[in-house]
Formats: C-alpha cells, sequence, structure tokens
C-alpha cells in the first residue's frame, strides 16, 4: 500500500491526509473496512458503488452505452479491441465511429458492435491534395513577377490605371537630351513602350488568375468544413444517449480528422459526457494548434487521459506547454484524470494520486492499452449511472477509484492470459479473462458487504 497521498476536493481546498490508499485489489477491501471502522477516507470512494445492481427490470443499456471514436484505413483492430472490452466488462451497448475504409473489417470482427462509417479518409485526401495544389499554383502566380502585388483590401479594383500605378516603370523614364531628337531615340522609346504595354497585359493576366485562384480556394474552404461539420453531426446526434466516449484507439493522424475531433470533444464538454482519451488523440493534443483545447480539457472533470511513456513525454515537452499546461505540472486547477501507464499505473486527478501495482503478464502485446481504454469506458458508464445517488456524490474520489479499478481489472486479466498462453498471448486472449476478474472483483464486494 502507498502510505501517504493528499488532495484537495473540488469544495473544500483544505489539503486532507489519506491514510493509506490500495495499490492492489486485494488490499482494497481490507482499507475500505480500516477506513470505515477509523472514519478515515471513508469519504473518498467505496468499492460497493463500482457496479450498477443488476435487475429483472433492467432494459437494453440500462447497464451502460458507450461509444468508440477511432479506427482508420490502417488501423481496425484498435477500436474493436477497445469496444470489445466494454462489452466484456458488461456493458450493453456499444458503438464505434469510424472512416468507412475500415467499417466492413471491423463488422466482420463481431456482430455485437454496432459501427457507422462518419468520414471518408479517401475524400479527406482528395480535399487535402485539392488545397495543397491550390496554394502552390497561387504562391506561384503571386511570386513569379516581382512588379505583381496583391491588395486584399481592394481586390474588386484590378483597371488599367491602378495596375499602372502598382508598376515600376523607371525605365520608361528615358533621360534623353531635348537637343537629341533623332528618330532613332523615337523608335527606341517606342518599342520600350509597346514591350511594356505587352507586359502590362501580361500582369493584369495574372492578378486575374491570382483572384480566380482565392476564389477556388474559399469554395474549397466552404467544401471542406461542410465535410467536418457532417461527420461531426453524426458522431455527436447519440451524445444524448451516451454514458462515455472513448476516442482515440487506431484514430489516425489524418489532419482534417483531427478538426473533426476537435469540434466533438468540444461538443463532448458541452454535453458533460465523460471522454476518455487515448493514443492518437494524445498526440493530436501535443500539437500547439491544439494547445488550447489540451488545456480546457485539463480542467474538464469528465475527462481521463490515458498517455504511455512516450505520450506523456510528449505531452510534457511541447514547445508551447507551460508549467500551468503540463500534464506533469501544478496540479491546481486540473480536475481531469490521468493514467500515465507503465509497469505500475500512476492514476492522478489534482492532488490525489493512486498506483496501481498488479502484477501483469510478461509479455507486452499489442492492442492491450485499447483493452484499458475500452475498460475504462466501461467504468466510466457504469459511475455515470449511479453518480446521481446521494451516497456516491459524498465520495469525492469515487471517479478515480472506479479508473484505478479498470487498471487492476486489466493487470488481473493480462496475467490470466499470460499463464495459459506465455509467448503465445495476444490482447484476444487479455479480452477473454476480462470477465473472470470482474466476477471475481463483485464476488469480493459481496462477501465484504455480508461480514
Amino acid at each position: 500500500m502507498s502510505t501517504t497521498a493528499s488532495y484537495s476536493s473540488d469544495s473544500n481546498t483544505a489539503a486532507v491526509t489519506v491514510a493509506e490508499l490500495p495499490t492492489k485489489w486485494s488490499e482494497t477491501i481490507k482499507t475500505t473496512t480500516t477506513n470505515n471502522n477509523n472514519n478515515q477516507n471513508a469519504n473518498l470512494y467505496d468499492p460497493k458503488y463500482l457496479f450498477p445492481p443488476l435487475s429483472s427490470s433492467s432494459h437494453k443499456g440500462s447497464h451502460g452505452r458507450i461509444a468508440i471514436l477511432g479506427g482508420s484505413n490502417k488501423y481496425t483492430g484498435a477500436p474493436y479491441y477497445a469496444a470489445q472490452a466494454a462489452l466484456n466488462c458488461g456493458v450493453d451497448l456499444a458503438t464505434i465511429f469510424c472512416a468507412t475504409e475500415a467499417s466492413v473489417p471491423i463488422k466482420c470482427y463481431s456482430p455485437e458492435l454496432m459501427v457507422q462509417g462518419v468520414y471518408s479518409i479517401q475524400q479527406l485526401d482528395e480535399l487535402l491534395q485539392e488545397e495543397e495544389e491550390l496554394l502552390a499554383e497561387l504562391e506561384k502566380y503571386k511570386h513569379k513577377n516581382d512588379l505583381i502585388t496583391v491588395d486584399n483590401s481592394d481586390e474588386n479594383n484590378n483597371n488599367g490605371d491602378d495596375i499602372a500605378s502598382r508598376i515600376s516603370i523607371n525605365k520608361l523614364l528615358l533621360e534623353h537630351d531635348e537637343s537629341n531628337s533623332s528618330r532613332q531615340n523615337d523608335l527606341m522609346i517606342q518599342s520600350e513602350l509597346l514591350d511594356d504595354t505587352k507586359k502590362m497585359d501580361d500582369i493584369v493576366t495574372k492578378l486575374q488568375k491570382v483572384k480566380q485562384l482565392q476564389e477556388s480556394l474559399q469554395e474549397y474552404k466552404l467544401r471542406q468544413e461542410e465535410c467536418i461539420v457532417k461527420s461531426v453531426q453524426d458522431i455527436t446526434d447519440v451524445f444524448v444517449t451516451l454514458h462515455a466516449l472513448c476516442v482515440g484507439p487506431g484514430l489516425g493522424r489524418h489532419p482534417l480528422v483531427f478538426k473533426i475531433v476537435e469540434h466533438v470533444l468540444r461538443v463532448g464538454m458541452e454535453c458533460n459526457l465523460t471522454l476518455i482519451l487515448d493514443a492518437d488523440v494524445l498526440y493530436m493534443l501535443s500539437l500547439d494548434e491544439y494547445r488550447e483545447l489540451y488545456d480546457e480539457l485539463l480542467r474538464y472533470e469528465g475527462c481521463i487521459m490515458t498517455p504511455n511513456v512516450m505520450e506523456m513525454k510528449r505531452l510534457s515537452s511541447s514547445p508551447s506547454s507551460s508549467s500551468s499546461s503540463s500534464i506533469l505540472g501544478d496540479s491546481s486547477g486540473k480536475n481531469n484524470i490521468i493514467v500515465e501507464k507503465g509497469h505500475v499505473d500512476a492514476i492522478s486527478r489534482g492532488d490525489f494520486a493512486m498506483q496501481c501495482a498488479e502484477e501483469g503478464g510478461l509479455k507486452r502485446s499489442g492492442g492491450i492499452g485499447d483493452v484499458l481504454a475500452g475498460t475504462i469506458s466501461a467504468y466510466m458508464a457504469w459511475y455515470a449511472i449511479l453518480k446521481g445517488s446521494d451516497a456516491v456524490q459524498g465520495l469525492t474520489q469515487q471517479r478515480a477509484f472506479a479508473t484505478w479499478t479498470a487498471c487492476c481489472t486489466v493487470k488481473r486479466a493480462t496475467k490470466l492470459a499470460f499463464e495459459k498462453k506465455r509467448r503465445a498471448m495476444s490482447s484476444r486472449d487479455v479480452l477473454n479473462e476480462i470477465c473472470g476478474v470482474i466476477m471475481n472483483i463483485e464476488e469480493d464486494i459481496d462477501r465484504d458487504r455480508r461480514k
């Protein structure tokens, strides 16, 4: 067990000393019983409120409705692992929002999952390519002749007098002696004027092309925005029915997908929806253009971030990060939960921290992080179902405790899978062990209740 920890609750800024916090699930019941007897830490969490009770009056969705936003033409397994983990934990409904290129493969993995393609990577690629070509051509016309300047404040003023005023005609002002009025000089001047008239016509044509390209670019931006809005709408329309949304597994790093995700996350916060952020969305949040969104998510109570070592380093060392916006910086004002994955998982919310030192398997198969993201989503769905009760509202760190329990669940499942398959263990084997681990945790809680 960890010996001490301190935290500041939302309603009470005074530091509270925590006597003992468990680092393994086997210590939880003992710790909770001791805490209740000594009236210490009883207001932090209670294992009895981890799972909504099963009932014959339950209906489809009563025990959790979650969604995964992820899955691309390259990565189809990650969103499957996350969604299937949530189902194996015991949620009723799991939906995957993904690229249309990934929807058919994911549907083939499991008939239990609801899969909806909400954007096409091919279409987004075509939009990006069109933008790059327009910008390249516009740049070429703007800099091909250093005599051309475009005044954005007066785009419609394209008459010859204005163009003439923008052209350097120093070479037309020929210095000549009035006494030298030979025909040769007259012919030279006429030739120069003719050449410059042709150049002026050429410049007019180029300026008109620039204007045409700018109009095409504006039309492109409107089409891009329409595409993004439609995708966001398809995803956020179901928010009213969800208990939790997991974003990131298999998402990929397409810049236009990131724009869609940004809008989705903002709508999620407006709807007070629990957001579990994993994998590529954490890379997105490390980029400078999304730093403001990252700061907002650090302050959002319903956000759980699950970075691994490299993702943690990236979020902490971004050139634009400051002590106030760093994931490892000053915890004041931060209400979200951070799960730093590793040999020992570290779960923190503000100044409150727990460690999950459960023994896992000796093999780290691809997809286990996705399994954890889905398992956390299940526990957060159950928390959302139970948080309205007076008993849970009085527990200041129940959400962080539920996240910690999710980490314990996956560590235990990984250990059991490794014991059976050893080197051949895969994330699918871990999925198969989750149900048994959940049953054992519930049995521990029931035995404690009967004491």
